[in-house]
C-alpha cells in the first residue's frame, strides 16, 4: 500500500467518524479523473497526506495546503462544464467533509 493510504489507515478513530475508505476512494478517482485539473487536484491531496505522514509538514501545513486545494477547486468549478462542475463540487464537499472535518480532527 502507499504511505498516504497507510497514514489514513493508521489513524486511531474511536468515535469512528473518519470514513477512510470513502477518504481513499475520494482521492483515488480524482487522480484519474478526465479533467486535469481534478487529477490534479488528486494528487495534491496525495501528495499532502504523503508529506504529513512523513513529518515533512505540519498539520497546520497541512491544513493549510488542503484549503488552498479546496478554494482552487471552487474558483475552477465556475469554467467547468456542467459534468466538471458536478465531479468539481464532490471533490470539494470530500475535502471538506473528510478532510477538513475528519483527518484533521484526528492529526
Amino acid at each position: 500500500m502507499a504511505i498516504w493510504e497507510d497514514f489514513i489507515d493508521s489513524i486511531v478513530d474511536p468515535a469512528g467518524r473518519l470514513a477512510k475508505a470513502e477518504l481513499k476512494g475520494l482521492i483515488r478517482d480524482f487522480r484519474k479523473d478526465r479533467s486535469a485539473f481534478l487529477a490534479r487536484q488528486g494528487r495534491k491531496m496525495q501528495r499532502c497526506i504523503t508529506q504529513l505522514a512523513k513529518g515533512e509538514i505540519t498539520p497546520a501545513e497541512f491544513r493549510s495546503y488542503i484549503e488552498d486545494i479546496r478554494d482552487l477547486t471552487e474558483m475552477e468549478k465556475v469554467r467547468m462544464s456542467v459534468a466538471g462542475k458536478a465531479r468539481a463540487q464532490r471533490l470539494i464537499e470530500g475535502i471538506t467533509d473528510l478532510v477538513i472535518n475528519g483527518l484533521l480532527r484526528l492529526i
